[in-house]
């Protein structure tokens, strides 16, 4: 049985989930395995939504320190005429 692969970009229900415990194999939507049906538990759960949040918030602060200094960037080249 394939996975199923997430298709909606930056949904928490989407991403994938660590490792199934039982089987060793990457989990995706929702909180059961594909593969041998394994449920996660509620702390288990929380676990993968709290890290999935960090995840999230480190890429965001990336692209604001990103464009913030693109900007910045611009802004002393283009001034300078």
């Amino acid at each position: 049985m394939k996975p199923e692969k997430p298709t909606i970009m930056d949904m928490s229900e989407f991403k994938p989930s660590a490792r199934c415990p039982n089987c060793n194999l990457i989990m995706y939507l929702g909180n059961r395995c594909p593969h041998c049906d394994y449920l996660l538990s509620h702390t288990e759960q929380k676990t993968q939504r709290e890290f999935w949040l960090k995840v999230r918030n480190a890429v965001y602060i990336k692209g604001v320190v990103f464009f913030a200094f693109f900007f910045f960037i611009a802004w002393v080249l283009f001034a300078q005429s």
